[in-house]
């Protein structure tokens, strides 16, 4: 598993988990930001579920490892998108997570804008026949969902290529999985369940003007489960990466306990 390991090692870590499609680049101003005061680990996890298995279980498995391996104590897990419910997993099984952070995902796809005709239309080979055949200008025009309408990609170095080499890159099973049998998955264990089952804290980060999931309900569902719940006004699915001050100055007050 390929992570970037930066900042001091003796600091209060934060792991980033990104979503799918996406890479370490979807938290890069972030960690810019962070390295002087946390340990920052940005994880791809792009391989995790390349054996066919996109459960939050089964991709979690390789980073417990990982924090194992790097014997990682006092760890706040950051989630985007599908990386919210692997942070949540993490949490469950893993007394060396203390907080977990959920940014633009909603507890399950009752208040997901996503076509009901995408689990039929989004399968493994039609995704890698997408990746091959689809010009960059068309993968960045369809990205633009992941934002806020007046968000410009030339304000974020580097994410208009990262948009193309992501997805391009992406699991075709997982982007399948995200369009079909996640929503199963989420009814039978919505993540606001999750969360209240948890002992450590939680917090839910969202932009306003999220074009996938409705940002007053999903966090109305997440403060009545117990987690503490930021909008990001300026902001759509992706706010690590359209309004990076606003979200590290929300999550170093979350760490540090002043928020």
């Amino acid at each position: 598993m390929f992570f970037l390991d930066e900042g001091e090692p003796t600091a209060p870590t934060i792991v980033f988990l990104h979503g799918i499609p996406g890479s370490v680049d979807w938290f890069a101003a972030v960690a810019q930001r962070m390295v002087g005061d946390f340990r920052v680990i940005r994880v791809d996890m792009r391989e995790a579920g390349a054996d066919g298995d996109f459960s939050a279980a089964a991709r979690t498995a390789p980073l417990s490892a990982l924090f194992e391996e790097l014997d990682l104590t006092d760890v706040t897990v950051v989630g985007h998108s599908f990386g919210a419910e692997i942070a949540l997993e993490l949490a469950a099984r893993s007394n060396r997570v203390v907080r977990v952070v959920l940014v633009g995902q909603a507890p399950d796809y009752e208040i997901a804008s996503i076509p009901a005709v995408a689990k039929w239309v989004v399968r493994p080979w039609s995704v890698r026949l997408a990746q091959r055949l689809t010009p960059g200008p068309v993968i960045r025009l369809a990205c633009r969902t992941a934002f806020a309408p007046r968000f410009r990609y030339d304000s974020a170095p580097g994410l208009a290529d990262a948009l193309v080499r992501d997805f391009r890159a992406t699991l075709p099973g997982g982007l399948a999985y995200a369009a079909g049998p996640r929503a199963d998955d989420f009814a039978a264990h919505p993540l606001d369940a999750r969360v209240r089952a948890l002992a450590q804290p939680v917090l839910a980060i969202h932009g306003r003007h999220d074009y996938l999931y409705d940002s007053t309900e999903t966090l109305a569902r997440f403060a009545d489960a117990g987690a503490q719940t930021h909008l990001v006004e300026h902001s759509g699915h992706s706010p690590q990466v359209e309004q990076p001050d606003e979200f590290v100055s929300v999550l170093s007050e979350f760490i540090t306990g002043t928020r």
